[in-house]
């Protein structure tokens, strides 16, 4: 399996969300402080279609009509009435890749984009009688298909904008332990919908990472949920795992192994903060990583590290934004100077 080399240790980067509405501002932001590894922003607050299953629907769509959506006052549906706020969320992203493209079309290094994956769209995308897309193991496999052609497009139109970059594509998948535990809740809210068995769910994922890899990005998976199936994401042909520190994480081997073995980690270590917490030391800004690297007897941060903020930045305010992924860059800094001998791999 091919394995994600950063271009050093510690390097910082974004989970994808941002503040605010202005894509200019927040795209200055992650191009300013995340220079060496900046993302395609994701601005939420514009309104349906700027969230990211929202936007990662309108991909969909693109490729199969069958996979259109429309609003309801819950979240998504299967729906052709949708036509209006899919074209604007296709007009968003094309204006936040076109707002990075003019920062840093001419940029060497790792470039990210998120989308969401198919078992958490199908956890969150309703079909036509209101129910969950989970219950139908036909259109699941479907929406994985889909998923892996709508990406190797996006991956596509990434290339064409940073023709010099690594693409790296953020499969976001924060519902797979419920998916897999049997914990989404039917439309009632007083069932469950059954569980979905861990080779299926790997399944899915193999499909859409493997078409991803195909087209010449890294391909890795988020996970944003306590337990998070480290081993599952691996096996399945990710390149790299996305977790947040302050999440129960995973008791068996598989982040050891991953640690060791070379697979990245983007490793949410960073809390966001109140207004009265802006200020914080270095030692305390890192003490999530070093928790971390403590109880897993790692005495120092290899190569295939990246750090990024705990949870996505859409409901904090700017200065709070900054802050956190100005910590993130400190973070790194301070792991770099204390462990030179890992710069470089």
């Amino acid at each position: 399996m091919n394995r994600l080399a950063w271009p050093y240790p510690a390097i910082p980067t974004g989970v994808g969300s941002m503040p605010g509405t202005d894509a200019r501002e927040a795209t200055a932001i992650v191009v300013g402080e995340l220079g060496s590894f900046p993302h395609v922003v994701e601005l939420p607050a514009r309104g349906p279609g700027a969230d990211p299953v929202g936007r990662t629907a309108s991909l969909l769509a693109g490729v199969d009509r069958a996979f259109e959506v429309e609003t309801t006052v819950t979240g998504w549906r299967v729906g052709h009435t949708g036509q209006a706020v899919l074209r604007r969320a296709r007009a968003w992203l094309s204006q936040d890749l076109e707002v990075l493209e003019e920062s840093a079309g001419s940029h060497r290094g790792p470039v990210k984009i998120q989308v969401v994956g198919p078992l958490t769209l199908a956890a969150r995308i309703e079909d036509p009688a209101g129910e969950s897309l989970l219950r139908d193991s036909g259109a699941v496999a479907e929406l994985a298909f889909a998923c892996a052609t709508a990406f190797t497009d996006l991956i596509s139109r990434m290339n064409r904008a940073f023709p010099h970059a690594d693409v790296v594509v953020q499969l976001s998948e924060p519902d797979v332990p419920a998916v897999v535990a049997g914990r989404v809740r039917t439309s009632s809210g007083r069932l469950t919908y059954r569980s979905v068995e861990p080779a299926v769910v790997q399944g899915h994922l193999t499909t859409v990472l493997a078409a991803i890899t195909a087209a010449g990005a890294l391909a890795g998976v988020r996970c944003a949920a306590s337990q998070p199936p480290v081993q599952m994401f691996i096996d399945a042909g990710a390149q790299f795992v996305a977790i947040d520190l302050d999440r129960e994480l995973p008791s068996d081997e598989a982040l050891p192994r991953a640690w060791e073995s070379g697979v990245g980690l983007m490793l949410g270590c960073v809390p966001h903060v109140s207004l009265d917490d802006l200020v914080m030391g270095d030692r305390e800004a890192s003490a999530m990583l070093r928790t971390f690297m403590d109880n897993w007897g790692f005495g120092d941060v290899p190569a295939n590290v990246a750090l990024t903020p705990s949870g996505g930045l859409a409901n904090v305010i700017p200065a709070q934004a900054r802050v956190a992924i100005e910590r993130c860059v400190r973070i790194g800094s301070i792991v770099r100077d204390e462990h030179p001998e890992v710069v470089g791999g």
